[in-house]
């Protein structure tokens, strides 16, 4: 979505040479959504700020003018690794990039430097606390940028999720390059932070490009935390050998996770920021190369990584909020292809997180607003709970209408009508005994009141009375309980911070009038059985994609691909994704191109990489038809 577009000074031929260095160099045969709009305003010299999800393309936004025009890009990012994975990726497609950090030693330094200073370096990746260094500044005066790219530029929003001070420090670049065109580049910004990125940066007259949210290729489940070790492992183990994070909100989670994963067989390392720096650097290196299947770890991690082949994601714990889950779900499937997300939903999270909120000691600034952070809670808990499309509720959070009724990739929407039951007439008794009290109590005592139970404070605002008390004797207060949660996440009830009292929303009114309730199985107290679907699938989790018979040869011949770029990339040091990510493999096991030439056109190979692995990966294609 376009919000604002100035008139664009634009060269076609410009156009042609990037749409033809996008085929020859990157290997894509065409622009992902928003991508080609944001490339042609930043091609025609014009300040741009560009909201596009995870895994949604906004490197080669930036990476594609860079070779399309002359001149010297300089790109500020706040990740010194996602900093070394870039350049890496850069130089596979011989790209001539340089990183200035704090990791290199003097001689990479100096190195660094003279490349810029020679005209040879394309792109100048920096972190924003070396912006004000003399060392840059004397650089930069040899050898002026021409673009100046700002990623996560939420950060330098003072009402961003991640605020970063070091961030303010690109207001002094601006300033002594006031001409240079901007490009500003982000996963996440309300129109709050949008209007502060474009003033911090002096953007002028900018095009700002708002993409959509959607995520096609995730697939989303949400599974009760019931026998969860159990469910991890099985989830782990129907997907043999593909990468993926289990998020967990504490340290301790991750270490047990790990160790309970390797004590199954399977491959996994922790990762948070009570590890020294050095086991977090090998843990992630070894997870980027992999040399192991897993990473258990705290929500920072993967910020800092452009790992495109992850192909599922676990969250262990209820995330605080729906944005954060949105960023880490966005980790996984990066390459386009499909990737499952599940999370593992207790009740018990929810007390846990709104505990934790409530003793916080003020340390987290995020979490002064109390009332904030425990709506943002439930709102976390009504897309955990709803019975409607998981995908749709995502979108409707950051005000994007999905447009569909079932989406075919969440497990509400794959659920059959034959799974669902008729909760219609416990439905409107418990929202009629909730405005029977007046939209004064909190669940508990709704459930109360239903069963008949004789307590304190029924007895107290006479509720005895009302004809709704005594009348829900078909259902255990376990049921109830989950039933009154059920209708909040369904939009009919909301539950009030900072201790939930339950008020009825404007809808009711139709349903008690002739409304229909649909949802799962209501569970028996204690125990959340794994039932059988009449093919033998469990029910609720979203089973992994198992290739057909036809397909079962390409599937080896992709097992054999990936040895072989594994193999190429411990010898380069490199991660395997940067030789070629797995869509890629795909392709070249489906197509059995006989020769390099036969390459071009597969996804992802450009004419650099086709002369240096093409001869290889033909002959491992060759050798497998034998």
């Amino acid at each position: 979505m376009i919000i604002q577009a100035p008139e664009l000074a634009f060269s076609p031929s410009l156009q042609q040479k990037a749409d033809h260095l996008l085929r020859t160099v990157f290997g894509f045969e065409d622009y992902r959504p928003s991508q080609g709009e944001i490339i042609q305003a930043v091609l025609a010299g014009r300040d741009v700020l560009a909201v596009l999800p995870t895994g949604g393309g906004k490197s080669l936004c930036y990476q594609l003018p860079a070779i399309t025009l002359e001149g010297l890009t300089v790109v500020v990012s706040p990740l010194i690794a996602l900093m070394k994975d870039q350049i890496s990726a850069l130089v596979e497609l011989g790209i001539e990039a340089v990183a200035l950090n704090s990791s290199l030693d003097e001689s990479a330094y100096r190195s660094a430097r003279q490349r810029v200073k020679s005209g040879q370096a394309r792109l100048l990746y920096i972190a924003p606390e070396a912006l004000g260094s003399a060392g840059l500044t004397s650089l930069l005066a040899e050898q002026p940028p021409v673009r100046l790219v700002v990623d996560e530029a939420h950060c330098i929003s003072r009402w961003g999720h991640d605020f970063r001070p070091d961030y303010r420090n690109i207001a002094q670049l601006r300033a002594r390059f006031p001409q240079v065109p901007c490009l500003a580049l982000t996963a996440t910004a309300t129109e709050t932070v949008r209007r502060d990125i474009a003033e911090n940066l002096r953007l002028r007259k900018p095009l700002i490009i708002v993409s959509s949210f959607d995520r096609p290729g995730l697939r989303l489940t949400v599974e009760p935390k019931v026998e969860a070790k159990r469910k991890l492992i099985t989830f782990i183990r129907e997907r043999p050998g593909l990468s993926g994070i289990v998020y967990c909100l504490s340290r301790k989670s991750t270490e047990a996770i790990a160790n309970t994963l390797n004590a199954e067989g399977i491959s996994a390392r922790p990762y948070h920021a009570g590890l020294d720096a050095q086991t977090r650097e090998e843990n992630q290196r070894a997870f980027i190369r992999d040399d192991v299947q897993v990473i258990a770890a705290t929500v920072a991690f993967g910020m800092g990584i452009d790992k495109s082949d992850v192909r599922w994601i676990v969250h262990w714990d209820l995330p605080k909020d729906l944005e954060g889950y949105y960023q880490e779900i966005g980790r996984a499937g990066r390459d386009g292809q499909t990737a499952d997300c599940l999370l593992l939903y207790s009740r018990a999270d929810v007390l846990k997180l709104k505990r934790f909120l409530l003793d916080n000691d003020g340390n987290d600034p995020r979490e002064q607003d109390v009332d904030g952070a425990l709506r943002r809670i439930e709102e976390m808990v009504r897309y955990a709970e709803t019975d409607s499309c998981r995908r749709a509720h995502i979108l409707a959070h950051f005000g994007e209408s999905y447009g569909k009724e079932n989406c075919g990739a969440c497990d509400n929407c794959l659920r059959s009508p034959q799974e669902l039951e008729d909760h219609t007439i416990p439905a409107k008794k418990f929202i009629s005994a909730v405005l029977r009290t007046e939209n004064r109590f909190g669940l508990q005592h709704i459930v109360d009141v239903l069963l008949g139970l004789d307590t304190e404070k029924i007895n107290k605002y006479g509720h005895k009375n009302l004809s709704v008390y005594g009348i829900g004797g078909e259902l255990s207060r376990h049921q109830w309980t989950e039933l009154g949660h059920r209708l909040v996440a369904a939009g009919y009830l909301e539950s009030l911070p900072p201790y939930g009292v339950l008020r009825a929303k404007a809808p009711v009114r139709g349903f008690l009038k002739e409304g229909q309730f649909l949802t799962r199985p209501l569970p028996l107290r204690g125990s959340e059985k794994t039932e059988k679907r009449g093919n033998g699938k469990r029910k609720g989790i979203i089973q992994p994609e198992i290739p057909t018979p036809e397909r079962s040869a390409d599937t080896e011949l992709f097992e054999r691909l990936r040895i072989l770029r594994k193999r190429l990339a411990d010898e380069a040091g490199l991660p395997p994704y940067v030789i070629f990510p797995d869509r890629t493999l795909r392709e070249m096991a489906r197509r059995r191109p006989k020769s390099v030439e036969d390459l071009e056109g597969v996804f992802g190979v450009g004419a650099h990489k086709a002369e240096r692995y093409g001869s290889a990966f033909v002959s491992e294609i060759r050798s497998s038809s034998e």
